[in-house]
């Protein structure tokens, strides 16, 4: 999500271990690009784009992701869930994986193939042209008169705060763990 720090732009395939001692980068979380600030929007598609080219490249995909992916919101958040769940299986940490969760995340790729072109862009990008809205259209003119929240809300994440008593019961499961250490330290000593 927007809270971790975006990671450096590296080419998956080639994305070594790392070296004893030091910590791996953390996987990314769940993006959220409505949520993410304009910086953290322009890595976080940089590191998606080189992954982007490395999936087409590998699985041979060509003719089946639109060219123009990243100018269409709808293929770029199947392509971030693809990327997210990639990272996961690949990269995140093994103990949280199932037996065949390399070849459930091959088989979510080609479910989610169909869902990674535009018809209209076959050649050339083409916009999608927006429903056009008339004065007669009645339900829109009385929830434009509604004075409309949609409007005036805030930037809103849904998980958010579960994301936050996430992270409060993993503090208070540090310092749990932490004075139990001191408490056996004490003992010993």
């Amino acid at each position: 999500m927007a809270d971790t720090e975006a990671t450096e732009a590296t080419e998956p395939a080639s994305t070594p271990a790392a070296p004893a001692g030091e910590k791996k980068p953390p996987p990314p979380q769940r993006w959220v690009w409505s949520d993410m600030d304009l910086d953290e929007r322009e890595a976080r598609l940089g590191e998606m784009t080189l992954w982007v080219d490395w999936l087409i490249k590998t699985y041979d995909i060509r003719n089946q992701v639109a060219r123009c992916w990243y100018r269409h919101p709808r293929i770029v958040e199947h392509l971030t869930a693809l990327y997210t769940g990639w990272f996961r299986t690949y990269a995140g940490d093994p103990t949280k994986l199932g037996l065949r969760s390399e070849a459930e995340w091959i088989k979510d790729l080609y479910a989610f193939l169909p869902r990674l072109n535009s018809a209209s862009c076959q050649t050339s990008h083409m916009e999608t042209p927006a429903p056009t809205l008339t004065a007669d259209d009645k339900a829109f003119s009385e929830w434009l008169d509604e004075p409309p929240t949609f409007f005036a809300a805030e930037r809103f994440h849904p998980a958010k705060a579960q994301k936050l008593r996430m992270a409060e019961e993993a503090k208070a499961a540090a310092e749990v763990r932490a004075a139990r250490k001191e408490s056996e330290e004490k003992k010993e000593s």
